[in-house]
């Protein structure tokens, strides 16, 4: 799957690219439109969790969580005379308990931070009014569906596919 970025000066021409992505498949779950708090998107499909970094942040907490939880299983296992007693068991037991913990702490802090992923859109966003149209499409099908939102709607300016959100960020 690839996400494709469009930028559109206004509703009525976002509006027609959303449109022509229907016409040609695209389904609604598949559909984010993010505007200015200030701009109303009527019926258009809206972002949702994708305008934060809460699953970014799961899937960071998730791995985070569960390596350190997975080390306290063997520090656990390593000085066993403590008195926690669970030999092999300690490992998965811990590292699922810090994967829960992890994970919903950072899921928790994602979802109170905008996007990193829409930070260079920003600009065009909050600053010029502009209207960001993305669409996970087929890897297979984004050139076609390029041209077919170049041909309905000119006026809206293809602005890249968005990279793939590394788990740990640089």
């Amino acid at each position: 799957m690839k996400r494709l970025c469009f930028l559109s000066p206004d509703v009525a021409r976002t509006r027609k690219a959303v449109t022509a992505l229907r016409g040609a498949g695209v389904g609604d779950a598949n559909l984010m439109v993010i505007a200015r708090d200030d701009i109303a998107l009527e019926e258009l499909p809206a972002a949702g969790i994708d305008k934060t970094d809460a699953t970014a942040g799961l899937a960071r907490g998730l791995a985070a969580g569960g390596v350190i939880g997975a080390i306290g299983g063997i520090l656990v296992i390593a000085f066993e005379d403590i008195g926690l007693a669970l030999g092999g068991g300690a490992i998965p037991l811990f590292a699922l308990f810090g994967a829960s913990l992890g994970g919903l702490a950072t899921l928790l802090a994602g979802a109170s931070v905008s996007s990193s992923h829409l930070r260079r859109f920003e600009h065009a966003i909050e600053g010029e009014g502009r209207i960001l149209l993305m669409a996970d499409v087929l890897d297979g099908r984004a050139q076609e569906l390029q041209d077919l939102v170049r041909h309905v709607a000119p006026e809206v300016q293809f602005a890249g596919e968005e990279p793939s959100a590394p788990i740990i960020p640089p």
